[in-house]
C-alpha cells in the first residue's frame, strides 16, 4: 500500500468488503495498521469468505463461479470497496469512499513441489495444466486412475467429497468418465488420490490413443464437478484443465 501524503498514522481497525461482479462475497480486516509516507509493506490482513450471509443466493452463485474459475487457472480478480463500517469511528468517511473501487488480481496460492515429480513432466508441462493436479496414472487392466494432488494450504486438510469428471484427448475426444462419491483426504503438500474407477469410452478415438500410449505418457484434458470440504465449509465447483501428464500402465 502506498501513502502519497507526508503524514503518518495508526489505524486501529479497517474493514473492507470484497466483491466479484458487484456482489459482496466477504471482507478483509486489518488491525493496528501503522501507515508511514510512501510504500507500506507486510500489512497483515485477515480475509473472511461469507458469500451466503453477505450476498444471499446470488452471493453463493457468484462465489461458486469465482472459485471454479480460480482453481481452473483463469485470471480472476476481486474488487475492494469501503462501507460505513470500514472505520467505525468515521462511518461517513467509509461511505463517501465507497464510490471508489479497487480491482486486484486474486491472490495466488502456490502449490508445493512434488518430490517425486518425473523429469519428463518438468520440462514438457503445459502452461495451461492445472496447478493443483500434478500428474495422473491410468491403469487399463483395472480401469482405475490415480492423481498426484498438490494442496497449497500449509496447515489445513481438504476433503474431496464428490467427483464427476470426464477426461479428453486432443481437447474433444472423450477417454473415460470418473464418478466417485466416497470422501478422501488431501493433506498439505503432495498426496496421491485413491484409485478412482474409470468408465472407458471404448469406441472413442481418445481411448484408442490411451491404448497406443501404453507404457508411456499422454497429455489429457479434464472437465469435472468436484465437491470440496474444508472445516465446516463445503461447496461443489466446476473445474477444467488441460495438459495433464498421464502415465499409461497395464
Amino acid at each position: 500500500m502506498t501513502n502519497p501524503t507526508n503524514y503518518s498514522a495508526t489505524v486501529p481497525y479497517v474493514n473492507i468488503n470484497m466483491l466479484s461482479n458487484g456482489t459482496v462475497l466477504g471482507f478483509a480486516v486489518a488491525r493496528n495498521v501503522k501507515v508511514v509516507p510512501g510504500q507500506n509493506d507486510n500489512i497483515l490482513v485477515i480475509a473472511t469468505w461469507e458469500p451466503a450471509r453477505l450476498g444471499g443466493q446470488k452471493g453463493l452463485d457468484v462465489g461458486r463461479e469465482l472459485l471454479s474459475q480460480y482453481i481452473s487457472g483463469y485470471n480472476t480478480t476481486l474488487t475492494l470497496r469501503t462501507h460505513n463500517g470500514t472505520i467505525p469511528m468515521h462511518p461517513n468517511l467509509g461511505a463517501a469512499l465507497s464510490s471508489i473501487e479497487i480491482e486486484i488480481p486474486t491472490p495466488k496460492l502456490d502449490p508445493p513441489k512434488n518430490p517425486n515429480h518425473p523429469d519428463w513432466d518438468e520440462d514438457d508441462r503445459d502452461d495451461k495444466a492445472p496447478r493443483f493436479i500434478d500428474d495422473a496414472t491410468m491403469h487399463l487392466f483395472t480401469s482405475t486412475a490415480t492423481f498426484t494432488l498438490l494442496s497449497p494450504l500449509r496447515y489445513s486438510t481438504i476433503f474431496v467429497t464428490h467427483i464427476n469428471a470426464t477426461a479428453y484427448y486432443n481437447h474433444t475426444d472423450p477417454v473415460g468418465e470418473i464418478v466417485y462419491e466416497l470422501p478422501f483426504v488431501v493433506p498439505p503438500g503432495a498426496t496421491t488420490s485413491p484409485r478412482l474407477p474409470v468408465d472407458w469410452s471404448i469406441d472413442s478415438v481418445g481411448y484408442q490413443a490411451v491404448k497406443q500410449a501404453l507404457g508411456g505418457t499422454l497429455k489429457l484434458d479434464a472437465k469435472a464437478t468436484v465437491g470440496i470440504r474444508l472445516g465446516e465449509w463445503e461447496e461443489r465447483v466446476w473445474f477444467t484443465g488441460g495438459g495433464i501428464g498421464a502415465r499409461i500402465q497395464i
